[in-house]
């Protein structure tokens, strides 16, 4: 038991010297009747070990003294017993109690049991202190045993009655009841005292039912079931089974054991609804659930269904119990077979193709597995009928889009994040001369030095997510030799909008470069053409001037000298316009440099003046505002608006105005705005200037609208036209500003 109960106090009081000696000391009589007496009897510690046994209850036990002395109690006692006496121990300790009687299981030293009448009592010092643990032990006499069995018996029985989850009532042959667990107070709602002395007919009888119905439930052998009324109205099913009483061979009564299947019954219900919407939902889905069996070598289907059996043109009853070849066209159920067996000999997920009557299906097989052998084989079929259209048209769109990449004249390239070369086409290479090998998984080397910044400029834009479109520049070939050309990239993205790579598309514009260059110069033939008129009209007139004022001075000097000043005045001017003539003539490089629009327009109004006055126009130039600094080719921004005045001047019949008046569109942008009164341009028309070979006018050719919009796109910026029939026309030209962060180098 290893109990030490308040050691400081008691140790040495409970010391097993301490008590040999006390034994010695007492009178002769005590000892005798200790030793010799016929009931056995022992001294126990404080702390649960035997300290003194006399022979007779070395007698009982089987035990030699030398052999329980200093040992623990359950050397005769199970441990569960020992600890059960413990705890009488501490009650005794405690004060609640000075001696008990108890009934217990002795277990000799040959291991066979004895049952005892145990008695404990608590032994005082002189100081009333708990000193050691007296105890008797006696056999029990042969009718207390019977009787005691008698008495477990009983209790046996109740415990089973009282314990049992069952419901158990007990009535007479009368339908009286006798008695009722706990179990069937909790099903029925009544207790054990509102229930006894009542008839069970009250309780069960059964609507609309006879009087003798009461003998028919006493009577019944078998297991039933009632729908009776619990205490608090509901309703509720028993699963009932009679066990009649025998006394003497009569029967006396029955047991009535009851149990409450109603959540059974519910749960039952509930689970023919799941199978059935199971049912349903195999039956409904779009797909076909299919299971099968090996059976004599032959797989036989143990289940079909789905919308897709139906579009086949079967129904359940023609798969079920049947098997492949008996369902399937032969060559079908051949192929079919080998799936079917791969499954059965426990490969997991084998998946087929099949068509039949026009439908495409797919099927995956699972093996289903008991104690480690294959029992039956599962299958779900999908209808990929349109996923096999839509596949066969993403095949001959990819091979379409491949067509085009690999036939176009364009070099298309490919590029990983790190701007890697990943694929070009052969158009790549008749272009730029280095062939695929010589570029995967490598930087393009067609970035001339000087266009590093531009290079670095690109990617940073593309992994930012922006396009580039129709970026005109130059590019290295293989040999050395530079290529213009036009450059459109673009990030590639993946489903979830992540950029994982960059596309570019490179059109060679060598040609149309050298094509616009020599329109541009047959351009500027028939403007210079156009102005001889005006410019032979302006030269003649200083010219008479000149003569006239020359024919003065030959008859008198003096006094003439401001005829001289006109004469260098005129003079002057004729070699302006000339000047300006010329420069729209003569053929030159672009050249880009910072300029002010305000004396480019000045400039151009300047030479067209004269025409105007021919052509009964008047010729308006206005400035909203004072900042007109930009970078532009000076030469073609004449051009540009010489050509616009001129056509402006074309559409107006007579008594017209031509206005041009320059302002600021916010920070980054200046805008040229030429509005004339003229005849308008249709709707119909507006969408198409400025393509080559399209014009309003009888005898124009279109080039020269087309080379307008080129001149304004070379400097990035943008031309609308606005116009309304018998109205007259709005020409918008938007230029960037210094301010918009622009150099000089960009566009050189």
């Amino acid at each position: 038991m290893n109990r030490v109960n308040n050691p400081q106090d008691r140790s040495n009081r409970a010391d097993p010297d301490n008590i040999q000696g006390l034994l010695s000391s007492t009178e002769p009589s005590f000892a005798a009747v200790f030793e010799f007496t016929t009931m056995g009897i022992a001294i126990i510690s404080l702390n649960g070990l035997w300290i003194r046994v006399n022979t007779s209850l070395c007698t009982l036990t089987g035990y030699a003294e030398e052999e329980l002395i200093n040992r623990e109690l359950h050397a005769i006692f199970s441990q569960d017993e020992a600890e059960e006496l413990e705890a009488y121990f501490e009650q005794m300790l405690s004060g609640d109690t000075s001696f008990y009687q108890l009934e217990k299981k002795l277990i000799r030293k040959d291991g066979s049991i004895a049952w005892v009448e145990f008695r404990i009592s608590l032994m005082r010092d002189s100081q009333n202190e708990p000193f050691y643990y007296m105890s008797q032990i006696n056999y029990l006499s042969q009718k207390t045993e019977m009787e005691r069995k008698l008495a477990e018996s009983e209790q046996r029985y109740k415990s089973l009655i009282e314990h049992n989850p069952a419901g158990i009532l007990t009535c007479d042959l009368k339908g009286t009841i006798r008695s009722l667990n706990p179990a069937m107070e909790r099903i029925l709602g009544y207790t054990e005292r509102e229930m006894v002395g009542q008839s069970i007919n009250h309780l069960w009888k059964q609507e609309h039912q006879a009087n003798n119905w009461i003998d028919s439930i006493v009577s019944k052998s078998d297991n039933y079931m009632l729908r009776v009324k619990h205490k608090n109205g509901e309703q509720i099913e028993l699963g009932l089974k009679n066990v009649p009483i025998i006394v003497d061979g009569m029967n006396e009564g029955i047991y009535v054991i009851a149990r409450d299947i109603t959540q059974h019954n519910k749960d039952r219900e509930s689970l023919r609804v799941a199978q059935q919407d199971l049912h349903d939902t195999v039956r409904r889905q779009q797909g076909m659930t299919m299971k099968f069996r090996q059976m004599q070598g032959k797989f036989i289907h143990t289940l079909c269904d789905g919308e897709l059996l139906y579009r086949l043109g079967f129904q359940p009853s023609n798969i079920l119990g049947n098997h492949l070849y008996e369902i399937w066209p032969y060559s079908m159920a051949v192929n079919m077979d080998s799936f079917y067996r791969r499954a059965w000999n426990g490969e997991e997920n084998v998946m087929y193709e099949a068509t039949f009557r026009g439908i495409t299906y797919l099927t995956s097989l699972r093996p289903i597995f008991e104690n480690g052998r294959v029992v039956e084989v599962i299958g779900s079929c999908v209808d990929i009928t349109e996923r096999k259209r839509m596949e066969t048209e993403l095949r001959e769109t990819k091979d379409l889009l491949e067509s085009f990449i690999n036939n176009t004249t364009d070099a298309i390239c490919v590029l990983d994040l790190r701007a890697r070369v990943i694929s070009v086409n052969g158009a790549y290479e008749q272009i730029f001369g280095w062939h695929q090998d010589e570029l995967l998984n490598k930087p393009l080397p067609i970035y001339p030095d000087f266009l590093e910044e531009q290079r670095k400029e690109i990617y940073d834009m593309l992994k930012a997510g922006k396009q580039i479109s129709g970026l005109e520049t130059v590019r290295l070939r293989k040999d050395g030799q530079l290529v213009h050309v036009s450059v459109t990239k673009t990030p590639i993205k993946n489903e979830k909008g992540e950029i994982i790579g960059f596309a570019g598309i490179s059109r060679d514009i060598t040609e149309r470069n050298r094509t616009e260059e020599l329109l541009r110069k047959s351009d500027k033939l028939s403007v210079a053409g156009q102005l001889a008129a005006g410019l032979a009209h302006e030269i003649r007139n200083p010219l008479t001037s000149l003569r006239g004022f020359l024919q003065l001075l030959q008859n008198d000097v003096k006094g003439k000298q401001h005829y001289f000043d006109i004469m260098l005045s005129e003079l002057d001017r004729i070699n302006f316009i000339v000047s300006e003539f010329l420069v729209i003539a003569k053929p030159e490089a672009i050249h880009y440099k910072k300029s002010d629009l305000k004396d480019i327009l000045q400039s151009v109004t300047a030479l067209l003046e004269t025409q105007a006055v021919l052509c009964d126009v008047e010729l308006v130039l206005e400035f909203e505002t004072e900042s007109t600094q930009l970078v532009c080719s000076e030469m073609h921004l004449k051009q540009l608006f010489i050509n616009l005045v001129k056509n402006a001047m074309e559409a107006i019949a007579k008594d017209g105005q031509i206005k041009l008046t320059v302002s600021l569109q916010g920070d980054e942008w200046i805008r040229v705005r030429t509005e004339d009164n003229g005849c308008g341009i249709p709707d119909d028309r507006l969408k198409q200037l400025g393509e080559p070979f399209y014009t309003t006018k009888e005898k124009g050719t279109g080039l020269g609208l087309m080379m307008c919009f080129k001149i304004v796109e070379a400097h990035k910026g943008t031309m609308t036209i606005q116009s309304h029939l018998g109205e007259g026309t709005v020409i918008d030209v938007c230029l960037p500003t210094l301010t918009s962060g622009q150099n000089i180098m960009e566009w050189n």
